[in-house]
């Protein structure tokens, strides 16, 4: 008999497709439920047979777990997967509330709260950085004081949304001031120097499978949408440094004593090699990560929470470790917004190292500035020999890209 399972499908329906354009339902033993919103849930239901769709509106989370409850009730859902970070609480919350098995409310508040977070670190081998609630202002204070560089961030933020950098008093003053009413919902950091690096491991029944070290670009990483810059990453081929983050990585897992499912670790290498704790999610990386790491080594992370929470991961194809080239992504973004005169047409890009193309826009469309790190115009994943030619493609790519994009500014 196949398992009943519940899929929080929050966001867009591509994330549940294949780097080949297949869907991640279509080898999965199971049927059940999917929760979408109501421009998603006609996709949907095109995707697969095995799930029936129901229309939610996630802002209204009272509503959302009184149908899921109702539909506990007909179906008794045996697992509930979410492959969107908003929702990871909310899956945690309702398996409690429905008493299923897998990843309780308590524990994932650990990957929302980001100074949960790093007090689960103290006591472990990793290094994190000194951090304080801004609601603690004096702390604060003190700490811009010895590091004159510190992090203002969300303590449940994601996306990179309200982070700021404040480098002298008058600016924390001021950043105060304007948020005083709200100190409590945000931690401050000493900032890190150093660039940053994902780091994603796949983990079933306590063992880890794989894990994907790879570099963002500096000035062209999750933090840099503001500035308009592209979001690029890059799988990481020295393996020295390879080395070294699985076992950061190795580290970080046993400290939050994860026995199933996907992470996306954040951290910083310094200059002299040095690695720092950033965050840590339990679901896939965003922004075409998955695709990038699928490119690179044959499995979708996507897929694989569903089969690890479905507990089916034998559907799961064997990692591919044999790979010469390696995978990277370019994300296009603007801090411009607009009316789209003209945008490089993506039958136009014809390049057989690209494995998958996007465009979130089209003439005639408008296009916000973006508003949170992978809130792209357009997505292109692809191979190259080495690092050094991934460099020369991405670029090639950005100018070509920019190059035709026209926008009428308002």
């Amino acid at each position: 008999m196949s398992k009943k399972l519940l899929i929080l499908a929050r966001g867009e329906y591509e994330s549940f497709l294949k780097l080949d354009g297949s869907s991640i339902f279509e080898n999965l033993p199971c049927e059940g439920v999917i929760l979408a919103d109501r421009g998603n849930a006609k996709i949907f239901a095109k995707l697969t047979d095995k799930f029936t769709v129901e229309v939610v509106r996630w802002s209204d989370e009272t509503k959302v777990l009184e149908t899921a409850q109702m539909l506990h009730q007909a179906h008794q859902f045996e697992a509930i997967a979410t492959l969107d970070e908003s929702n990871v609480g909310l899956a945690a919350n309702l398996r409690e509330l429905l008493n299923i098995e897998g990843l309780q409310s308590a524990q994932g508040q650990l990957f929302r709260d980001k100074v949960a977070m790093k007090q689960r670190l103290q006591g472990s081998p990793v290094k994190y950085p000194q951090f304080a609630c801004c609601s603690e202002e004096s702390l604060v204070k003190e700490m811009l004081q010895k590091f004159n560089k510190l992090v203002i961030k969300p303590k449940d933020g994601f996306g990179s949304k309200e982070v700021e950098f404040v480098s002298s008093q008058q600016e924390l003053a001021t950043w105060l001031e304007k948020n005083q009413a709200n100190l409590g919902q945000f931690e401050a950091e000493e900032f890190i120097e150093g660039q940053l690096y994902h780091v994603n491991a796949l983990i079933i029944d306590g063992e880890t499978k794989l894990t994907a070290p790879a570099a963002y670009l500096p000035g062209m990483s999750n933090i840099d949408f503001s500035a308009g810059t592209p979001f690029i990453s890059v799988i990481e081929e020295d393996e020295s440094l390879k080395s070294k983050l699985v076992a950061f990585s190795d580290e970080v897992n046993k400290a939050f004593n994860i026995k199933n499912g996907v992470t996306h670790l954040e951290c910083f290498v310094s200059p002299n090699g040095e690695l720092t704790f950033c965050e840590v999610g339990l679901r896939p990386g965003g922004g075409g990560i998955v695709w990038m790491i699928e490119s690179q080594y044959g499995v979708n992370y996507s897929e694989a929470v569903l089969a690890i929470e479905a507990g089916c991961s034998e559907i799961l194809p064997a990692i591919n470790h044999a790979k010469r080239d390696i995978s990277g992504l370019i994300g296009i973004r603007s801090n411009m917004s607009g009316f789209v005169q003209s945008c490089l047409p993506l039958e136009s890009v014809t390049d057989g190292c690209i494995k998958l193309k996007q465009a979130f826009i089209q003439p005639g469309s408008f296009k916000a500035a973006s508003a949170h790190c992978t809130d792209f115009l357009s997505l292109f994943v692809f191979d190259s020999t080495n690092t050094e030619s991934f460099h020369s493609k991405w670029r090639e790519l950005q100018d070509k890209y920019q190059e035709k994009l026209i926008l009428t500014t308002v």
